[in-house]
């Protein structure tokens, strides 16, 4: 019993030396990523200046998509209205 208590007296300061001497990496993980974002910002107050949508209304915002699609050449599809067909199978 002595023998154990003396080794587990002479263990507890060696393991407490190998925790104290193990580098402290997550105090600094995530660093190089969050200032990297931060040196691509322009303004950073921005997000404080929002005021939200430009009021537009519908039939400009399609209006500006036509002559969008117009300039490039693109087909501009007319909405259809839903059609609802009842078919038959053809049996006897």
């Amino acid at each position: 019993m002595k023998t154990t208590l003396v080794i587990l007296a002479a263990l507890v300061p060696w393991l407490g030396g190998c925790v104290s001497t193990a580098p402290n990496w997550e105090s600094t993980f995530g660093d190089a990523a969050r200032q990297a974002r931060a040196t691509q910002v322009i303004d950073r107050q921005a997000p404080s200046r929002n005021t939200g949508l430009a009021a537009t209304d519908g039939k400009a915002v399609a209006g500006a998509m036509k002559g969008y699609a117009d300039s490039y050449g693109y087909a501009v599809k007319e909405a259809k209205p839903p059609t609802l067909s009842i078919g038959t199978t053809g049996g006897k």
